[in-house]
């Protein structure tokens, strides 16, 4: 005997009541932030005629539910045991009302409002259960986004398909001091789908590292670039080299150069700090310069007076050097300004203090 009887004939009182709970739980999950997951809501599920047990799509359609991620369960006539669930390790939801968990992994929200409908039968709690069931929150199949972009962090595969410019733009988008670049690394275990390993072929031991080129793929002209990634895949877009301008400049900073081969000389450099301030001494610039290897850093007296009355040529700088003119009347050794270049220089990369893009042809 079932713990209570249901009516075939559900009254119609009865039936708006249900109605009523699953379109103000539909409005609840749409008025959710859902930053970077699908905004679209499947359709309810069923149709007249068809079996007693209803269920209600999701705002995740298609998606396959997996270990770890956050289901919201709302069954009619069962509200004390409606609420929120985590899938475990194994891939199952455990309902305290029933004898054994339901198997969740593989299933999407409507498979499983369907299967808990199924179950609540079996275990004569239920004769024409209601079940909804939403994706609240997915763990199991997330990319991590890092580099140099608005807002690195993982984010989740909402859908079955995701490339590598979507998985960019759920993380706001590339900082100004991108580089071109993202490397792209895929997990061992995907990569039989991602390589296409025929039947009888071994499966990849090893992670898979792809090297994207940013503006080749942006600008579609190799649409192949724009590879899928998949659950597990890292994404690390690259930081463009840069030079620095600090000191008696009216707009000090890091200026990323886009296209390293062109170069950016003293002149523009200048430019792009929007020239020198009233107190600079122009003729007591430093060109501060990484070492090679390892080595030393190399200090080089430059006369930007003299390079502005166009007494002396222009010169190409370097990705990284940092150009330092001083104030006038300061008082310092040639170590000195370079340790101050220094300093300016890494305030400039590390709070972004007027960083900004050269965009020298």
């Amino acid at each position: 005997m079932a713990l209570f009887e249901v009516s075939v004939n559900i009254k119609s009182g009865r039936l708006c009541r249900i109605i009523s709970f699953s379109l103000a739980r539909a409005a609840e999950c749409l008025g959710q932030d859902t930053q970077g997951k699908s905004q679209t809501p499947a359709g309810p599920a069923g149709a007249s005629g068809q079996s007693s047990s209803q269920t209600a799509g999701s705002l995740y359609a298609d998606y396959a539910i997996g270990p770890g991620d956050i289901l919201a369960i709302m069954i009619g006539d069962m509200p004390d045991v409606s609420g929120k669930y985590r899938v475990t390790d194994k891939g199952y939801v455990v309902l305290p009302m029933l004898p054994t968990p339901v198997k969740a992994e593989g299933l999407t929200a409507l498979g499983l409002s369907k299967s808990i409908g199924e179950a609540l039968r079996a275990a004569e709690l239920l004769r024409e259960p209601v079940v909804n069931v939403y994706v609240e929150e997915v763990r199991s199949r997330t990319v991590l986004v890092l580099g140099a972009v608005q807002k690195p962090s993982a984010y989740p595969l909402d859908k079955p398909h995701v490339t590598v410019l979507e998985a960019l733009s759920m993380a706001g988008g590339l900082l100004p001091q991108a580089g071109n670049t993202v490397t792209v690394v895929h997990k061992a275990h995907q990569q039989a789908d991602l390589s296409n390993v025929g039947a009888g072929q071994k499966t990849p031991s090893e992670d898979r590292t792809l090297t994207i080129d940013l503006a080749k793929a942006t600008a579609g002209k190799d649409r192949t670039l724009n590879v899928e990634v998949h659950p597990g895949d890292m994404l690390t877009v690259s930081t463009a080299p840069a030079v620095y301008v600090v000191g008696a400049v009216n707009k000090p900073g890091g200026f990323a150069l886009l296209d390293p081969a062109a170069g950016v000389t003293v002149l523009q450099a200048l430019a792009m700090a929007e020239g020198l301030n009233r107190i600079a001494a122009g003729d007591r610039t430093v060109i501060v310069r990484q070492g090679p290897d390892g080595q030393p850093r190399q200090e080089i007296p430059f006369n930007v007076a003299k390079l502005m009355d166009g007494k002396i040529g222009d010169t190409q700088l370097q990705p990284n050097d940092i150009l330092f003119i001083p104030e006038s009347g300061t008082k310092k050794s040639l170590g000195r300004f370079a340790a101050v270049a220094v300093s300016g220089a890494q305030g400039a990369a590390f709070y972004g203090l007027g960083y900004r893009v050269a965009g020298i042809r």
